[in-house]
């Protein structure tokens, strides 16, 4: 079962530039940024590495809104950009409750995958609806992965 929106993914090339506008349009009081390397499973042929991006985390009433700046050139994220040079709104993220009974279902509709994977706090999937929705889907739960 959805249980709502959990966040907005945009992407810059360099997100820094953006971080006052947001905060003072949308009142929001800080934006948290971190850089990571993150391990996923890629559906894409030619993206195989590790993301290698800086992430800023942004509340915006029960919303957040996630920055990604790539490192690198070869991410979903660095692809997004060769085709936005100005950045955007890249996937919405989707809190569920039962992450793998969602996946069945998607899988079934024949929604192609593009990346998954495993943080400390949750699972997620990327699900290729650009030409549905003109974004990427992106499903998590907030479950701990199992070891």
């Amino acid at each position: 079962m959805i249980k709502g929106i959990h966040h907005v993914g945009v992407i810059y090339k360099d997100f820094s530039k953006i971080v006052e506008k947001l905060k003072a349009l949308y009142g929001m009081p800080e934006i948290n940024t971190v850089d990571a390397n993150v391990e996923v499973n890629t559906f894409i042929k030619e993206l195989t590495e590790p993301l290698r991006i800086k992430v800023g985390f942004a509340r915006f009433g029960d919303t957040m809104i996630e920055l990604f700046q790539p490192l690198d050139d070869n991410s979903i994220y660095s692809e997004f950009l060769e085709t936005n040079p100005e950045g955007g709104i890249h996937h919405i993220g989707i809190l569920v409750e039962d992450i793998d009974e969602e996946l069945k279902k998607w899988d079934s509709m024949g929604i192609k995958r593009l990346i998954s994977g495993a943080l400390p706090t949750n699972s997620f999937v990327y699900y290729d609806t650009r030409e549905l929705f003109g974004y990427v889907t992106e499903l998590l739960d907030n479950v701990p992965p199992k070891k």
